[in-house]
This record gives structure tokens, sequence and C-alpha cells, in this order.
């Protein structure tokens, strides 16, 4: 993964596996998102403005639980909150998702190389790229048990997980990229650059 500037933003180079990684866990978690909606991402216009809906319950699937936390620690209230929002949340992830993948679907056929994809991140862009690598690694994190520092040396070190820690380092390391990305385009426009 190598970084360079792009017109209205930064392009990332992927080498070729980076980018299918990528892409499938994406597609992974709008898979597992979907999994829990209660609505298609397209319903009813006035009902998908309103974005209401939800479960009563925290879900069983610890990456689910993990991305759709509860946001008060009493049950009652937890729940009324969880009623109204959680499909919203559902589906600004979804959209999210989307937005990255259409960026990668969109790189893959105009790549300069067989070995690389070159993806544009845009200041627009940027937010649903963040988040979304985000929710792959809590995701991921959720699955493996990967809470502390402590379970990341853990799990390293057993070969059933090793390569799933991996993974989830490299997204680190993406994530931090984007971020940055984020912080200089932010310090430009302040800058008048």
């Amino acid at each position: 993964m190598r970084l360079q500037p792009a017109d209205g933003g930064v392009e990332i180079l992927f080498d070729s596996e980076e980018a299918g990684m990528l892409d499938q866990l994406v597609r992974q978690l709008i898979m597992l998102m979907e999994s829990h909606s209660t609505t298609a991402l397209d319903p009813d216009p006035l009902f998908a403005s309103l974005e209401v809906g939800g479960s009563d319950v925290a879900p069983d699937d610890p990456a689910l639980a993990r991305l759709f936390p509860d946001a008060f620690e009493d049950a009652a209230d937890a729940t009324a909150f969880r009623r109204v929002t959680e499909q919203g949340l559902i589906n600004r992830k979804l959209q999210d998702a989307m937005q990255v993948i259409g960026d990668l679907d969109w790189s893959l056929p105009n790549s300069t190389s067989m070995t690389e994809t070159a993806v544009n991140i845009t200041e627009a862009s940027f937010p649903a790229w963040a988040r979304t690598v985000t929710a792959v690694r809590l995701a991921i994190a959720a699955r493996i048990g990967l809470e502390s520092e402590e379970d990341h040396e853990r799990l390293i070190d057993e070969e059933q997980t090793r390569g799933t820690v991996l993974v989830f380092d490299w997204l680190a390391s993406l994530l931090d990229a984007i971020l940055a990305l984020g912080a200089a385009s932010k310090n430009e426009g302040a800058t008048g650059l």
C-alpha cells in the first residue's frame, strides 16, 4: 500500500491482493449488517427518511453487538433507544460501506497495472472510508475476542488466529493513513493551500 497525491484527494495504491481482500472484507461487513437489518436499504422514501426501527435487544452475534452496542446501561432505556435508532445506524453504515465498494469497484478496471489498484479517496469520501475500515476492524476484533493488547499478543502467537490479527493490523495501518490524510486535508483547507 502506497499513498500519493491525486486530484481532489489522495490516491492509495493497493497491491491487487490487498484490494481484493479489502473488497471481500467490506462485502462481508455489508452482508453481516444486512442480516440484522429490518428493512431494505431503499425502502419507501418517507420511511427511509425517518430511519426509524430496530430490535428490542442487542444482537447475539458478537460482531453485530460491537457495531451496535447498547447506548444506555439501563436495559429499558437501551431497548427504547435501540427500537428507534438502530435501523438508521445500520443504513448509514451500509451506505458508507457501499461508498467504499463503489470506489474499489470503479478503480479495479482502471488500474494501470495488473499488480496495483489505484483508489482515489476524496474529501467527500474520506468519512465513509474511515467509518467503514473502523467497522471492519471492530467486527474482526469481536469475532476473535481481541479486546486488549494482551489479547493481541496471545492471538498473534496462535496459529489459528495469526492471519486474522495480521489483517486487523494491516487495517489499522490503512486507517492511520486515511486519518492522516483527513487531517492533512483539513490543515490545507484551514491555511488556504
